[in-house]
């Protein structure tokens, strides 16, 4: 088999109907983020002839965790597997916490694990702040956010989200599933009076029919275009509160009611 050159960069690889299992590479290593099969990534390291250096699990769902047992008995070396603690994923041999700081020195980069807790109890994102990079699981997506964990995580995803969004407008996002285009449809609705939103909504959908990534989006672009991250907005509150039936006060009120109404549209 021929084998082919690849840039350094970070790439997408499609897995099951909408993932995204990111890959950063550099000098023919390899980072995984989220392998939720492993089939295509091993394809995609046998194709480029790199060597897997880690694997970064961000939540224990089996669609970010499927892949880690043969993608780690693929190899006759041992790598790390950071992750957060949770019974499921027992291979991950580096549990990582709050502000914990991960060297990956085969790529030269080093992230920082924030709690981004609220899709589970326990979401961990990667963050490395001199490429102004974010690997976020389901916490964030472009125009949307994750479905809760249960009804009392609203308030821990609201902070996690507040968390992503303080972070440099430059900081380019990294979210795990291709959602864009039906977030933005239902985004649209409850923000009609956005026209970032709408000239956004016509080049994702351009993008969408070209069958070419939406993403990584920016914080930049989410907090311009993204309802949860827009729960202090006039126009957000307003149509927020017309759809409840009550005038809502609080930005966590706002969210916890746009949560409510996404979920009724999936």
């Amino acid at each position: 088999m021929n084998k082919k050159q690849i840039k350094n960069g970070i790439f997408p690889i499609k897995s099951l109907k909408d993932n995204y299992i990111w890959v950063i590479v550099k000098n023919h290593s390899i980072v995984i983020v989220d392998p939720g099969e492993y089939k295509p990534v091993l394809d995609f390291v046998n194709k480029y002839s790199l060597r897997i250096c880690a694997i970064l699990i961000t939540h224990y769902h089996e669609d970010h965790t499927a892949g880690i047992k043969k993608l780690s008995g693929n190899t006759e070396y041992q790598f790390p597997i950071y992750g957060p603690y949770h019974k499921t994923i027992s291979l991950c041999n580096k549990n990582v916490y709050e502000n914990d700081t991960i060297c990956i020195p085969e790529l030269e980069i080093s992230l920082t694990a924030f709690n981004v807790s609220g899709h589970t109890l326990n979401d961990i994102a990667y963050y490395e702040k001199n490429k102004k990079i974010i690997f976020c699981g389901d916490t964030l997506f472009s125009g949307g956010c994750g479905r809760l964990y249960n009804d009392n995580c609203a308030e821990n995803m609201f902070l996690s989200l507040k968390k992503i969004s303080n972070l440099p407008l430059e900081t380019m996002v990294f979210c795990a599933h291709e959602y864009t285009l039906q977030n933005l449809s239902w985004a649209i609705t409850v923000d009609s009076n956005n026209i970032e939103l709408k000239e956004y909504y016509k080049t994702i959908r351009m993008l969408h029919e070209l069958d070419y990534p939406t993403l990584p989006s920016s914080i930049y672009k989410e907090l311009a275009i993204n309802p949860f991250l827009r729960t202090s907005h006039p126009d957000i509150i307003k149509s927020t509160s017309l759809y409840f039936g009550k005038n809502l006060k609080s930005p966590l009120e706002v969210f916890t009611v746009l949560r409510k109404w996404k979920n009724e549209l999936r």
